[in-house]
């Protein structure tokens, strides 16, 4: 894995903490269900690879200099594709009954691997299970064709007690996983998206070259309800829809800002993240970003729901995993013709990290499942540490250190991030072994053997 070494002493702590809790939580193959090297999502309950968080793996894992684990992870959860394209929520070493189902971003996750550790006979391999299961989101999440995906139950998105149900159902939080509510929601939608824009690229390269026209249909039919139906220009933001109606809830959730990650978001829908995210009456809390808006009528910050504790709850604790997904969306949008986007997403990663040591204590990093966004306090009570439910080193690697991969470029471009100091070695992308270093406010990079120098905000860009 790449080397990192840093000024502020919580960066640095943190980088290497996540490695080892991606190397507790791993699982080497050759065990039951377990043909190749994988990842658990955490301990407990969770010690097991689990759909929702594979994707996180694969982002982080996709750092080593072997890519058989961030591969892997992939192929475990594919290995048992259901014949009509479904996926198993958990893959348990010894048997496949009651797994459940959860969305994840596998689109956007295959193409951040491919990225790093290109190769054309892994995405000739993925192509297929990953068309059948993007068929089957068209099938039968969208059988109305509208472009939106269905939730049919507050567990599948991993995100379960939250006015985000309420909103087309008044008893969504008493149900369990019996499918018994429809609500277009702004997450999947987003995934499904992603998907259908991965196929369409990866589709020649996978020997399907008269493919990509049938995704680029779905895409572009996404992109529109997306850019349309769920797109409230009066508040400035993306929301769900109830399908009933085809009007959208109003909800304001961490979620809402998933589409900012891609392009569905484009620079007219800019200053609605500036006016929303960065609104500390909303979003923009001592710790950013609740999962649900201060203002939310369930919101909470001590993870209790409708004045119970609960176990994981989404009414307005911070999440990792939302957090990943909202530091991706700050990332793209914060370059230097944005300096208020690229100041907050820079404070942001810091915040975030900073979140996850007990009282702000170096010696004591943590990974539980949820904060409380105003005092960072763990959800101990769940006793669930070192849960890899999110993605870090790699937004440490992509931000603080500014390694942007494109297929045809590295672009190193830290944020702003108060740093006097840090350097990177021995990140490989493809066969460039890249290193980056900071110090005094200018930047080196080395790519095997090219130097380039420049000032700090100035991006270098390796043409590949």
């Amino acid at each position: 894995m790449p080397s990192f070494a840093c000024s502020d002493p919580y960066l640095e702590r943190y980088y290497w903490y996540r490695w080892y809790g991606l190397w507790l939580n791993s699982i080497q193959p050759g065990v039951g269900n377990y043909r190749w090297p994988t990842v658990c999502e955490g301990i407990g309950f969770f010690h097991e690879p689990i759909t929702y968080s594979a994707q996180c793996h694969m982002r982080e894992l996709r750092w080593l200099r072997d890519p058989a684990h961030a591969r892997g992870v992939l192929r475990t959860i594919f290995d048992h594709q259901k014949p009509d394209g479904a996926l198993h929520g958990r893959i348990y070493v010894n048997h496949l009954q009651g797994t459940d189902f959860y969305h994840a971003n596998w689109g956007d996750a295959l193409l951040a691997l491919d990225a790093v550790r290109p190769d054309d006979a892994f995405v000739r391999e993925m192509y297929a299970p990953l068309a059948r299961h993007a068929e089957w989101l068209v099938a039968t999440r969208d059988a109305d064709g509208t472009g939106m995906i269905d939730v049919v139950d507050q567990y599948e998105t991993g995100q379960e007690y939250m006015s985000r149900y309420q909103a087309v159902d008044p008893h969504a939080d008493a149900y369990g996983w019996e499918n018994r509510i429809r609500l277009k929601g702004i997450d999947v939608t987003v995934y499904a998206y992603a998907l259908f824009r991965c196929l369409e690229r990866i589709a020649p390269r996978a020997g399907a070259p008269a493919d990509p026209g049938r995704w680029h249909g779905y895409a572009e039919r996404t992109a529109s309800a997306v850019r349309g139906t769920m797109w409230d220009p009066a508040r400035g933001m993306f929301s769900d829809v109830d399908p009933r109606t085809m009007t959208r809830t109003g909800v304001a959730a961490a979620v809402c800002f998933y589409p900012y990650f891609t392009d569905l978001a484009t620079e007219a829908h800019l200053p609605g993240l500036e006016r929303n995210l960065l609104d500390p009456e909303r979003f923009w809390t001592p710790y950013p970003v609740p999962s649900s808006a201060l203002d939310d009528p369930y919101f909470s910050a001590v993870a209790e729901w409708k004045g119970k504790r609960h176990v994981c709850p989404w009414n307005g604790r911070v999440w990792p995993m939302a957090n990943s997904h909202v530091m991706e969306a700050l990332g793209k949008w914060g370059d230097a013709s944005r300096p208020a986007l690229r100041e907050a997403a820079g404070q942001f990663l810091l915040k975030y990290v900073r979140m996850m040591f007990h009282d702000g204590d170096l010696a004591r990093p943590n990974c539980f499942e949820h904060y409380n966004p105003f005092t960072a306090a763990a959800s101990v009570y769940r006793g669930i540490d070192d849960y890899q439910h999110s993605w870090v080193a790699d937004l440490i690697i992509q931000y603080a250190c500014g390694v942007r991969v494109s297929e045809r470029a590295i672009t190193v471009d830290p944020l702003p991030m108060e740093l006097d100091f840090f350097e990177l070695r021995g990140a490989w992308v493809g066969d460039v072994e890249l290193g980056v270093r900071l110090d005094n406010g200018y930047l080196t990079v080395t790519a095997n053997d090219q130097l380039r120098m420049a000032r700090l905000g100035e991006p270098i860009v390796i043409h590949r």
